[in-house]
C-alpha cells in the first residue's frame, strides 16, 4: 500500500507537470552540442557555470537529451527520483506518515517554484537529500562525496559544503570524521580540476567562474528581486518550514536547517524561483515535522489552516496563468528558423546567431564562426564581444541569423553589442525572414 500511494502521487505530479508551460534551458542543449563537436569549455565556450553534465566527456548531448521532448522526460525522471529519495530518506528518519506529508507538500510546492523549468538547480536535489542522509547517519565520507558532486554542478553548493564542515568539525571534535568528509568533497572537484587542466582551460575555468563571477557578474548580472508577489511566496514557503523547530530532535532539525540554508544562499543572484529548487526538498521536510508537532498543540490546526488558506489561494494564481501547451526555445518559429538555416547551409556549416535562439547552431548541426560561443548577455559581452568580432572576422560566415528586435534586461541587443552590430550591417544584407528573424549573406 505504501508504495502504491507513493506511485499516486509521483503519477499525480508528473500529469501536473505535463499540463504546464514548459522552459527548458538553451544552455542544457547549446554547451553539450559544442563540447561534443571540439569546441573546448571556457576556452571557446564562454560560460560562468561549474561544468555539471554540460561540458565533461560524458553530458547531456551524448546522454540522450537533445529536444524539448527528451528533457521534459528527463524532468519527470527527476521529479519522480525526487519523490523516492525524499520518501525513503524520510521514512528512515521520521516514519512513514511524515514521509507522505513531506512528499504532499513537494507536490503542491515543486511546480509552483518554477518545476516547469528545466535548469542544473532541478538536479541538486538527487545529490543533497543523500548527503543529508548520510550526514545524519554519520557517514561523512558519502556525505561529502555527494556534496562534493553537487559542487561539480553549481559552484552555489559551495557554502553548504562550508556549513557541513563546520558542522561536523564542532559536533564531533574528531579529526578521523572531519578529514573523511573532506576527503570525500574534495574528490569530485579535484577531478573536475584534473580534466581541465589536462585539457588546457584551467585558467580559462578559473577566469570565468570564479573571477568573472566576483566582479563583471555581480556588477552587471545580479538580479535582486524586487517584486512584493515574489517576495511574500517565498516567505510563505520558507517561514513555514521554521515550524519544524518545534519538532523534538534536535540533530535532525539542525541538519536539515543546514541543507535548507546552504542550498538557499544562490538562490538570490537572479530573481527566479527555479533556483529555490535545491532547497525545497529540505523546507518541505521542516514543515512536515512542523504539521505534526502543531497537530499536538491546541492553537496548531488554526496556524494549519491558515498555511493551507493561503497555499490554495497561491495554488490557484499559479494554474491560472501556467496551464498551456507552451515550449520555450522549441516552438513553431524556433523550428521554422532551423529549418531556414538548413536551407542555407549543410551540416558542420561555420554561421554566425545575433540575438536569435542560441541553440540554433545544435537545431542546424551548425557550428559558431571563430569557433567562439557565449550568450549575448551585456555582462558577458562586456568581456567577449572583440572575440567574437575576431572570430567573424576570422571565417567570414556565409550566412547570418539576426534578431535586432531582442531587448536583454531592457537594453536592445544593438545597443550593447555596437561592434558586432555595426560589422553585421556593412558585411551582410537580408535575403530571407522568419518573423522578426532574418537571414543575412555575406555582401
Amino acid at each position: 500500500m505504501t508504495k502504491f500511494f507513493l506511485l499516486i502521487i509521483i503519477i499525480a505530479h508528473i500529469f501536473i507537470l505535463s499540463r504546464l508551460i514548459f522552459f527548458p534551458y538553451p544552455e542544457l542543449f547549446i554547451y553539450p552540442y559544442l563540447t561534443n563537436h571540439g569546441l573546448k569549455p571556457y576556452s571557446q565556450i564562454l560560460d560562468q557555470h561549474f561544468p555539471g553534465l554540460m561540458f565533461l566527456p560524458v553530458n547531456f548531448d551524448n546522454l540522450g537529451m537533445n529536444d524539448a521532448t527528451s528533457a521534459r522526460l528527463w524532468l519527470y525522471a527527476i521529479v519522480a527520483i525526487t519523490h523516492v529519495l525524499l520518501f525513503l530518506i524520510s521514512k528512515k528518519i521520521l516514519g512513514e506518515k511524515k514521509a507522505f506529508l513531506a512528499n504532499f507538500l513537494y507536490l503542491l510546492w515543486q511546480p509552483f517554484f518554477e518545476g516547469w523549468v528545466l535548469w542544473i538547480d532541478n538536479f541538486l536535489p538527487l545529490m543533497l537529500l543523500p548527503a543529508a542522509y548520510f550526514l545524519y547517519r554519520k557517514n561523512f565520507i558519502f556525505s561529502g562525496l555527494l556534496i562534493g558532486v553537487a559542487v561539480v554542478f553549481k559552484q552555489t553548493i559551495i557554502p553548504l559544503s562550508i556549513m557541513a564542515f563546520l558542522y561536523i568539525l564542532l559536533s564531533e571534535k574528531n579529526i578521523k570524521k572531519t578529514t573523511g568528509y573532506l576527503l570525500g568533497l574534495i574528490l569530485p572537484v579535484i577531478l573536475m580540476i584534473l580534466y581541465f587542466i589536462w585539457i588546457g582551460v584551467f585558467p580559462d575555468f578559473w577566469y570565468w567562474t570564479i573571477t568573472f563571477n566576483l566582479t563583471v557578474y555581480a556588477s552587471l548580472g545580479t538580479q535582486i528581486p524586487t517584486s512584493f508577489g515574489f517576495i511574500s511566496r517565498v516567505l510563505m514557503v520558507y517561514i513555514a518550514s521554521l515550524s519544524g523547530f518545534l519538532y523534538k530532535e534536535k540533530r535532525l532539525k539542525i541538519i536539515v536547517f543546514i541543507f535548507l540554508v546552504g542550498s538557499l544562499i544562490g538562490a538570490f543572484d537572479r530573481a527566479n524561483f527555479v533556483h529555490f529548487q535545491p532547497s525545497l526538498p529540505f523546507a518541505v521536510i521542516l514543515t512536515g515535522l512542523g504539521v505534526y508537532s502543531l497537530t499536538k498543540r491546541k492553537t496548531g490546526f488554526i496556524l494549519i489552516a491558515i498555511y493551507l488558506t493561503v497555499t490554495i489561494w497561491w495554488q490557484n494564481i499559479f494554474y491560472k496563468g501556467h496551464i498551456s501547451n507552451k515550449v520555450f526555445f522549441f516552438d513553431d518559429s524556433t523550428y521554422a528558423i532551423s529549418n531556414k538555416i538548413r536551407q542555407y547551409t549543410k551540416e558542420g556549416d561555420k554561421i554566425f546567431v545575433f540575438g536569435a535562439a542560441p541553440h540554433l547552431y545544435q537545431m542546424s548541426q551548425t557550428l559558431p564562426a571563430g569557433d567562439i560561443f557565449v550568450f549575448q548577455f551585456p555582462w558577458f559581452l562586456s568581456v567577449a564581444e572583440d572575440r567574437i568580432l575576431q572570430g567573424l572576422e576570422k571565417d567570414r560566415p556565409s550566412i547570418i541569423i539576426a534578431d535586432k528586435t531582442v531587448k536583454i534586461e531592457g537594453m536592445p541587443i544593438a545597443d550593447f553589442a555596437k561592434k558586432i552590430n555595426s560589422y553585421i550591417n556593412e558585411n551582410y544584407q537580408k535575403i530571407d525572414s522568419t518573423g522578426s528573424v532574418d537571414i543575412l549573406k555575406r555582401k
